[in-house]
């Protein structure tokens, strides 16, 4: 049965005593006002002497010394070093807006999944296309999500007056696809799927994603994020880019965010047919960031980084295992750069007690108290986290 929630985020909110994030700063904890992943940020990485953004910093985060950060599913090892190069050339003509690497970088989605120039839009990172699609078709009726998923763009879609009908995950974790397809009718307008999900990590089978979509797009619209599909097992089998081909009634997005290690530089695509894509791109509102659509175009075909980013990322995710069967704690499959447990306790209390020691992981998913979700870091991140971890556990 469907559930209806309007408060839950894969970015959780604490309780109103500690709306914030915790900032670790010479060993002591501050509290910062956040409600989102930006003022998490801010949250976290500034509030006292020595840790305000600066101009020179260009709207980049600078993370205190000691300081491991675990918790907004980055990759620390981007953007590749070709692509920074590439940047650093550029960088004196940034007073002009770009030019004609918007069309390149078009070029290389065009030719690598074989579409047209009318089935892919550009985007301010893929949040800017989920939003977009939020306002091109969620207030034509409800909107149908997993009870547990990404959900800044539910939110905002709240926020406009969008009615959300949260489907309730299966026992296992996996996103309920044969609920989701029950509470289907006329009155819905959209369906949003994260596939990998977050903030559990699971991947939906391609063959059963696929079987769903064919099925439920003839009635609605479905919107499939896949932010984190470059990072899976299968990527191709895994991912719904054939649908768009065959002009299915859905939308995928993809970010520079993850793999390509490009949080900070805000790219993102879309694809879709094209009478889907002039809907969407009505509502795509931010200019084309110059210096990020230059390190997206040089980090796509750098096939070298990409790898490197996967096995690391693989790696990472490894020991991370490790340490969690170490204390007795068993994640939830994932295949993404960050695992999702249940440490049996109060997470806040944990996670809050990491940060103490430097650590920050994130925890406070409303429907689900006990769990974690860990993100990958570099390699010795992981160990600093392994030592941690074990000792905040042995006395909580």
């Amino acid at each position: 049965m469907a559930q209806r929630v309007t408060e839950l985020s894969t970015e959780p909110k604490p309780p109103k005593a500690l709306t914030s994030a915790m900032t670790l700063l010479s060993g002591r904890v501050v509290c910062a006002s956040s409600l989102s992943r930006r003022r998490a940020l801010q949250g976290f990485l500034m509030g006292t002497a020595g840790l305000a953004l600066t101009p020179l910093a260009m709207g980049q985060v600078e993370i205190p010394p000691g300081q491991i950060r675990l918790m907004f599913n980055e990759n620390p090892y981007g953007p590749s070093p070709k692509a920074l190069a590439e940047v650093a050339k550029i960088l004196p003509k940034t007073a002009y807006y770009p030019g004609a690497i918007e069309d390149d970088l078009m070029g290389l989605f065009m030719a690598r999944h074989q579409l047209d120039h009318e089935q892919v839009f550009l985007a301010s990172g893929s949040n800017e296309g989920l939003q977009a699609t939020m306002m091109a078709f969620g207030k034509r009726g409800k909107v149908i999500s997993p009870a547990l998923t990404y959900s800044d763009h539910l939110h905002y879609a709240e926020r406009l007056g969008v009615e959300l009908t949260r489907v309730p995950l299966r026992d296992d974790m996996a996103i309920d696809l044969e609920a989701m397809a029950r509470v289907v009718d006329d009155s819905v307008s959209l369906i949003y799927l994260c596939n990998p999900n977050n903030p559990t990590g699971m991947a939906i089978d391609g063959d059963e994603l696929r079987s769903f979509c064919r099925d439920i797009s003839s009635k609605v619209p479905i919107l499939i994020d896949e932010a984190y599909n470059e990072l899976t097992d299968d990527p191709e089998r895994d991912n719904m880019v054939d649908l768009v081909r065959e002009g299915e009634n859905v939308l995928v997005t993809r970010t520079f965010s993850k793999i390509f290690g490009m949080a900070g530089m805000r790219v993102g695509y879309g694809m879709a047919r094209p009478d889907i894509i002039e809907n969407t791109f009505k509502h795509i509102m931010a200019w084309p960031n110059g210096v990020g659509l230059t390190a997206a175009y040089h980090s796509y075909i750098d096939q070298d980084f990409i790898k490197f980013s996967r096995d690391k990322v693989r790696e990472g995710r490894a020991m991370v295992q490790k340490t969690l069967a170490d204390v007795g704690l068993t994640p939830v499959p994932s295949q993404t750069n960050f695992v999702f447990v249940d440490a049996g306790r109060d997470a806040m209390t944990i996670r809050r007690a990491m940060a103490e020691e430097g650590v920050l992981i994130n925890a406070g998913y409303k429907e689900y108290p006990h769990y974690l979700r860990i993100s990958m870091g570099k390699l010795e991140d992981l160990k600093t986290f392994d030592r941690v971890f074990k000792r905040v556990m042995a006395r909580t």
